[in-house]
């Protein structure tokens, strides 16, 4: 066994007990640092694989920023581990069935019809002098172009009503306008009275 073969099977292990981490540990602080863990070695197993740029922008994005985010959110939120764990058994059957249902059809994707979905990779002398980089933009630029699209306009779509969301004007609800404040007069908003001692 080579040298390569060696570290590729301890990074695959460290990657599927780290996922196996994510849905076993109760505190979801340390779910998201075992996802953390997962983002890592896969983006290590792509540096194996020969994917630079794939395994850079998965760590750059995924554990810089998404997951830094849902650190952020899980601290703030101060969730009661307790009774959220309570609930869990009753759905408990219907998970465990699904999840076997999703290694069954796991198993015969590739073990049974791996034939019929894995082929042959064949390159051509020009793709291989080429960078993964280029490679990956041809691809998505000419043969995915309609699924990069419709991929960008989701995005789009889910920045347009996040903003929308927060741009909702609620009723009863006190805030202070700057305008309001800057171009008021204080001869019309003091008023001087005179009190008298009989009046006190």
């Amino acid at each position: 066994m080579m040298l390569l073969e060696i570290i590729f099977y301890v990074f695959a292990s460290v990657l599927i007990c780290a996922s196996l981490g994510v849905i076993l540990f109760k505190n979801p602080v340390y779910s998201a640092f075992s996802l953390i863990l997962a983002f890592i070695t896969t983006g290590l197993l792509w540096l194996l694989l020969e994917a630079e740029f794939l395994a850079i922008v998965l760590v750059l994005v995924y554990v810089g920023a998404v997951m830094v985010l849902f650190l952020f959110v899980i601290m703030m939120l101060n969730i009661n581990i307790e009774e959220e764990n309570s609930g869990f058994t009753k759905i408990a059957p219907i998970a465990i069935f699904l999840g076997l249902v999703i290694a069954a059809e796991l198993i015969a994707l590739f073990w049974i019809q791996s034939d019929h979905f894995i082929g042959e990779a064949s390159f051509s002398s020009s793709d291989i002098s080429a960078n993964n980089t280029l490679l990956l933009g041809t691809e998505l630029f000419t043969k995915y172009i309609l699924s990069f699209e419709i991929a960008g306009f989701i995005l789009l779509l889910a920045i347009i009503v996040s903003i929308s969301l927060t741009l909702r004007s609620r009723k009863n609800v006190k805030k202070q306008v700057a305008r309001d404040q800057i171009s008021a007069d204080p001869k019309k908003r003091v008023r001087m009275v005179d009190i008298k001692k009989g009046d006190m």
